[in-house]
């Protein structure tokens, strides 16, 4: 009978600096998008509710 294993002394993740940062980039990115992301939530606009309700009429 053979043994078979996965050695555990592999690291295959990438580099915590390198995951920070692309989080950091994630973050500013966000940060810069938030207003107008809510304000389309609040306040979707007049093209927007035609689709919805074009769509709801469809079904």
């Amino acid at each position: 009978m053979t043994k078979t294993f996965t050695p555990t002394n592999l690291k295959n993740l990438s580099k915590p600096e390198a995951f920070d940062q692309q989080n950091q980039d994630d973050q500013k990115f966000y940060d810069g998008i938030k207003q107008q992301l809510d304000k389309l939530y609040r306040e979707p606009s007049a093209e927007t509710i035609a689709k919805i309700l074009s769509y709801a009429k469809k079904r």
